[in-house]
């Protein structure tokens, strides 16, 4: 049953099992980390993402029992909320994708972080920010971003009727 609010999503995007298989701690915990700043990128967590969240968190093996796996969570938005400049969380951003260097993993990252930020419905300014933070620290190419925006499946904005006027 598909929710007509909420978008069909292409499943060659979806983090899978045999994506954090190959990984370390480090960069397990950076996965993790990246999907945490989808979530609290517009500083207000509601409902429907905290479900997105926990069904996309818990639906994955991290190797660590769930206690363990919330303390990670609590960690990574402590260490989000530390970050007080911009030049802070770019150096933050960077990192991650220091640890994560498979391209494949960097498209389905950014496009859980989508996910994440739609499921309230909307993808405010802050959000839409982040994802091109990501996407550049990443080094994502327009045309992956093409590809992450059609996996998405969500409508693109009407743009607004032209100001001008023709005789």
């Amino acid at each position: 049953m598909c929710d007509a609010a909420r978008p069909m999503y292409h499943t060659d995007m979806h983090l899978e099992a045999s994506d954090l298989a190959a990984l370390d701690d480090a960069q397990r915990l950076a996965v993790l980390e990246t999907m945490v700043i989808g979530l609290v990128a517009d500083d207000k967590v509601v409902p429907s993402e905290l479900r997105r969240f926990e069904e996309i968190v818990m639906g994955l093996p991290w190797g660590v029992d769930r206690e363990v796996l919330a303390g990670m969570v609590r960690g990574a938005r402590e260490r989000l909320a530390n970050l007080k400049t911009s030049a802070e969380v770019t150096d933050y951003v960077v990192r991650l994708a220091e640890k994560l260097p498979s391209p494949a993993l960097r498209d389905k990252l950014v496009f859980t972080m989508a996910t994440l930020m739609y499921a309230d419905g909307e993808v405010v300014q802050i959000e839409k920010n982040v994802l091109g933070l990501f996407v550049v620290a990443f080094g994502i190419t327009s045309d992956r971003v093409a590809a992450i925006r059609a996996a998405l499946n969500v409508p693109t904005p009407v743009p607004p009727p032209s100001s001008t006027t023709t005789n």
